[in-house]
């Protein structure tokens, strides 16, 4: 493998890994509801990749069970 293609590698798994929402920008990200949408981010923090991460998680689950 060459340097050129571990650093293309490198940089795709990276970036982003510490970008943040604002409550207001998560809101209109998700179609969630704003209580909804403090509650989660209450609990898991601004974290972008962790926040999207927790809603699929959620609404494969409630896709799941309909």
């Amino acid at each position: 493998m060459r340097y050129e293609d571990t650093k293309e590698q490198y940089s795709k798994v990276v970036r982003g890994w510490n970008a943040r929402y604002d409550l207001n920008e998560f809101i209109a990200q998700h179609g969630l509801q704003p209580l909804a949408a403090r509650e989660l981010f209450a609990k898991f923090g601004p974290y972008k990749v962790d926040l999207d991460r927790k809603v699929a998680e959620l609404r494969k689950e409630w896709h799941k069970n309909r």
